[in-house]
């Protein structure tokens, strides 16, 4: 098992390899030089709709903002940018930020942009397709397939934790990459896995069977969080930048054929569900829960991940949601 104890040295071990191979995006001060640019990361999947419809839709315009979204394939990519100033926010879960800042890289969370307090899931723990009647307990014993220390760790010891599963009461089987966790699953190499939306939905479809999810928990928020610095310099941007969004939800809601199109482009999702995949409801932006940025604390400071002690105005800044 790999740990996060050093997650700021790993990171900047990290950006010096990508850009010595060539994979670092070009450096480019544009968004804490001018007042109305913006050089936003986030990730292809499907609770970042939002950001992707305001691009589409002309919607950042609309707000005299130069908005340059820039997708990673992968959580660590946009964490190396955002610890080396290439962009000047990002859109992920809470875990990260909070790491970010327990390890001296100033970070504040603003917005929560979705969570799970509704009748739809983002995460979900899934049976192999081979087995058939084993119970959650006797699976987790056996073995879950999760990427350590990460979001997908803690909605794991959640799940499993509502269902009476202490930690260290299950077995994990490390695996990072998340493809590779979903054919492994599929494959029947692993007894269960944990999953994001719509892989959950296509291996469902494949065979495997949803022993629990997130749905109704609220335990799984993704939020914005810009480094604590451009904050304090750019606070009207980051205000018309949040507004920009909101209206961008506002549009899914309204026109959703045109948001699965958009959807369909950027968010990767797979063929088989592009017609029919449930397009997520986006909730009014709000300021992030006071218990949920303590929960996900708690669980990092519990596991050893992060060591600093940290207040709940470090970890977020509150001001920019009217």
């Amino acid at each position: 098992m790999h740990s996060r104890l050093c997650v700021f040295k790993m990171l900047l071990v990290a950006c010096a390899v990508i850009m010595n191979v060539g994979l670092m995006i070009e450096p480019c001060k544009a968004s804490d030089a001018n007042l109305n640019t913006l050089r936003f990361g986030t990730l292809p999947v499907v609770h970042a709709l939002p950001l992707y419809v305001a691009g589409e839709k002309g919607i950042f315009k609309k707000y005299g903002l130069q908005v340059e979204l820039l997708a990673f394939n992968s959580g660590m990519e946009k964490d190396v940018a955002l610890s080396a100033k290439e962009i000047s926010g990002y859109f992920g879960d809470m875990l990260t930020p909070i790491v970010l800042c327990a390890n001296q890289m100033p970070v504040q969370m603003v917005a929560t942009t979705f969570n799970t307090t509704g009748s739809q899931r983002m995460f979900a723990i899934l049976a192999a397709p081979n087995k058939t009647a084993d119970s959650l307990a006797d699976l987790a014993a056996d073995g879950v397939a999760v990427s350590s220390n990460t979001v997908i760790d803690y909605v794991t010891s959640h799940l499993l934790a509502h269902r009476g599963i202490r930690h260290g009461a299950y077995q994990k089987i490390e695996t990072k990459k998340i493809p590779i966790r979903f054919q492994m699953l599929l494959s029947n190499q692993v007894p269960a896995a944990t999953l994001p939306e719509p892989l959950v939905t296509l291996a469902e479809i494949k065979g495997a069977r949803v022993l629990a999810d997130d749905a109704g928990k609220g335990i799984t928020p993704t939020v914005f969080a810009f480094r604590a610095d451009f904050l304090k310099k750019h606070a009207d941007l980051i205000k018309s930048f949040l507004k920009a969004v909101q209206d961008a939800a506002a549009f899914i809601a309204a026109y959703p054929q045109e948001a699965r199109f958009i959807m369909n482009r950027f968010c990767r999702v797979p063929a088989p569900l592009q017609k029919n995949f449930a397009i997520p409801a986006f909730p009014k932006l709000a300021v992030p829960d006071r218990q949920q940025v303590i929960n996900t604390y708690t669980w990092l400071k519990e596991r050893g991940i992060i060591k600093s002690d940290l207040t709940y105005s470090q970890m977020v800044a509150d001001e920019f949601i009217p």
